[in-house]
């Protein structure tokens, strides 16, 4: 995985990485919470973009530099999350060689109420394949 200092910070790691999708699984630490004592809408955010991102592009054989770069990206708050963990799964939903669409869900894994989702374009930055 490439390294990614801002997303070490948060602890947010990769349970399942393939082409096409992408699993995050991020724990709510106290550091993360708004004034209202839920899970920052920043941090929401980020959680998502990173999914998506991922989403789009997956190492090749060779180690290839390949990146992702936001363009766009909309999100929709749809409950709060305040304690445990949480997961993130971006899918890679279209595109071309350099540019892609993806959408992602933040949600808890023990009853699977999405608090939630997100659409993006992205753009695909390094060595890129035609394949």
């Amino acid at each position: 995985m490439p390294e990614n200092p801002f997303l070490q910070m948060l602890g947010a790691q990769i349970v399942d990485w393939k082409e096409g999708e992408c699993l995050w699984e991020f724990q709510i630490l106290p550091q993360f919470l708004n004034s209202q004592g839920s899970l920052h809408g920043g941090v929401i955010a980020t959680l998502l973009d990173v999914a998506c991102g991922y989403s789009g592009y997956f190492p090749d054989i060779d180690g290839s530099e390949v990146r992702a770069t936001t363009l766009s990206l909309t999100v929709n708050y749809m409950s709060k999350a305040t304690q445990g963990s949480l997961r993130a799964i971006g899918r890679r939903k279209g595109g071309g060689i350099k540019t892609f669409f993806a959408e992602a869900e933040l949600y808890d894994p023990k009853d699977y109420n999405i608090v939630a989702c997100a659409t993006g374009c992205f753009r695909l930055r390094g060595k890129i394949s035609a394949n």
